[in-house]
């Protein structure tokens, strides 16, 4: 007889992450693969096929969270949601279920049937999550790409797509690797001198946190603006570009200060929207972090005197192999799977 696993997606615009439960509801393994929707659609279908082939001796259950129907390479994102649906039930093995803005999870034909209820949906499982628990009051999701501010009893029908949330200030439109640097900052002091940034897509976030030693990109499959790996040289080169100049080995420490400064930048602005949502109360919060870029939230905590506290201080359950920052990088592919057995919404 099969055992059971249930396998938890987030299928982003950039990444699609997934985490493994076995019978026992402990996680066996986690992992994030870095596929660009926009680019290559069909990619989709290799990490869906490799999942369901390593764990075709169990009978799989999966849960399924989606945030890449904004990508442009799809018309619009009913096309898009439509395309991605489509794509899990032909290629993902076994039972499938998706979450939706209503906090219910749908089969495949009625999801099909109302795919804008599936519209960026992961950061609704962080908010419930940040309501079940007492003593945080705040989270900041940082991926690759975007910075979702989540804190307790939000009203999320005034937040319920990406357009209300950049009207209000809980959705950011950078992350820590795939934002291009002239996005953030206009202007840097490189040599005592304030140089404007250039316009143009030549370096991004991840070519600064490479820099700062905030991010590890040897075990990591992504590439920068020039399409070229993230080592530190190809790094020092993009942010020389970025304010004019072609890199050499004497630039290697003001390229480091600049770095610096653009890192503290994102730090300022995030708390300009923390500010903007919960100043009147700051000193009363405690805040934590998930996503790639959790450092960020740490060094903000230090520098505003925010209380801050890890995320790995919450319960859940774990198989001693798994890395637990790899799984609050990923927390949304577990939250999908953890939200449906508290709620039991359906019953597989």
């Amino acid at each position: 007889m099969k055992s059971n696993i249930f396998i938890g997606w987030d299928i982003g615009g950039a990444n699609t992450k997934f985490c493994v439960f076995n019978q026992h509801f402990n996680i066996i393994d986690v992992k994030c693969k870095n596929i660009n929707i926009w680019n290559d659609f069909d990619n989709i279908k290799s990490i869906f096929n490799e999942v369901s082939t390593k764990y075709k001796n169990y009978n799989i259950s999966n849960f399924i969270t989606i945030t890449a129907e904004s990508c442009d390479n799809f018309d619009n994102r009913i096309s898009a949601m439509q395309s991605i649906l489509k794509n899990c039930n032909l290629h993902i093995a076994g039972k499938k279920v998706f979450y939706t803005n209503s906090d219910k999870y749908l089969y495949y034909d009625d999801a099909v049937a109302n795919p804008a209820k599936l519209f960026s949906t992961n950061w609704m499982l962080t908010a419930k999550f940040i309501n079940n628990l007492t003593n945080i009051n705040l989270a900041i999701d940082i991926g690759s790409t975007t910075t979702d501010l989540v804190y307790k009893n939000m009203n999320l029908e005034d937040n319920i797509n990406d357009h209300k949330r950049l009207i209000n200030n809980t959705l950011f439109y950078a992350g820590v690797v795939r934002t291009p640097i002239a996005m953030l900052v206009d202007k840097l002091e490189f040599m005592s001198k304030e140089v404007s940034v250039v316009n143009e897509v030549f370096s991004t976030t991840g070519d600064v946190f490479n820099l700062t030693n905030d991010i590890d990109f040897s075990d990591l499959e992504y590439v920068g603006s020039d399409k070229l790996d993230y080592t530190a040289e190809n790094s020092y080169k993009r942010l020389a570009r970025s304010i004019g100049l072609d890199y050499k080995e004497d630039m290697k420490q003001e390229i480091i200060k600049i770095s610096c400064s653009i890192k503290e930048i994102f730090i300022d602005i995030i708390f300009e929207k923390i500010n903007f949502l919960l100043g009147n109360n700051l000193e009363k919060i405690t805040l934590t972090s998930i996503g790639e870029g959790g450092f960020l939230i740490k060094d903000l905590s230090e520098k505003y005197n925010l209380n801050y506290l890890s995320i790995e201080s919450e319960n859940i359950i774990l198989n001693n192999n798994i890395d637990k920052n790899i799984l609050y990088k990923h927390f949304t592919a577990a939250l999908v799977v953890k939200n449906f057995f508290e709620d039991k919404n359906i019953i597989l």
